[in-house]
């Protein structure tokens, strides 16, 4: 039998080997943490390339809109518009997305809208004042309160528009809150305007409000990933 003195280094030792063991795993595991978001905005992004040089980069779990499809969506606006005589044909839906939920339904929308007639340029925008911008807000309002009565939501909340500059672009963004057109939830809605000569465009991005926790950081980084 081995003296009571060996036994204890023997264990002592063991605990050694355990604890540098255990410091190798958390060591590793506080690497992969740290390297965690970059691996997944590698793995779950992928860019979209649009006209004009405009990019932005999506989840690769969203899915892109057929021809027909943005056809279609694109062809019952404008009855309707032109059923209320509202109609704008100013304007052309060039590109959407949706998100699907595990039970098959949209839980968040990105479309994005070429304005090619509007004259205002990025020189205008970057010398907008706040009277401007409350103008401009004042409009889109409007619009917005008469584009649901056309589609059947009403505007719950009203956040306002705001100038911002992203990757060098400088954006009109307007957010406001709306009820449910299919019983389905508020709606948290952001119209991210580029204005650009006949370059202009606007991006409208949604997701349902009781999802918010996940797809609000998803849509901020569709914005922040905006190129133009």
């Amino acid at each position: 039998m081995l003296p009571h003195r060996y036994i204890r280094q023997s264990k002592m030792l063991k605990m050694k080997i355990t604890i540098n063991r255990f410091r190798i795993y958390f060591f590793g595991f506080a690497v992969f943490i740290a390297m965690l978001p970059e691996v997944l905005a590698t793995n779950n992004f992928v860019p979209i390339r649009l006209p004009h040089g405009v990019q932005i980069e999506l989840p690769r779990n969203w899915t892109v809109l057929s021809e027909n499809k943005l056809v279609t969506i694109d062809s019952a606006v404008q009855s309707r518009m032109e059923l209320n005589q509202s109609l704008d044909v100013s304007h052309n839906l060039n590109f959407g997305a949706s998100h699907y939920n595990d039970e098959g339904n949209v839980d968040a929308l990105i479309n994005v809208r070429y304005y090619p007639k509007l004259e205002v340029s990025q020189a205008d925008v970057r010398a907008a004042g706040q009277s401007d911008i409350r103008e401009l807000d004042s409009v889109i309002r409007q619009e917005i309160f008469k584009a649901g009565q056309v589609s059947g939501f009403s505007v719950l909340n009203w956040n306002g528009t705001n100038i911002q500059v992203v990757n060098g672009i400088a954006v009109f963004i307007t957010e406001y809150k709306r009820s449910p057109i299919k019983e389905n939830g508020n709606v948290k809605v952001r119209l991210v305007r580029v204005l650009n000569g006949s370059q202009s465009f606007t991006i409208t991005i949604s997701y349902h409000e009781d999802q918010e926790y996940l797809l609000r950081p998803i849509c901020d980084r569709i914005i922040s990933t905006l190129r133009n």
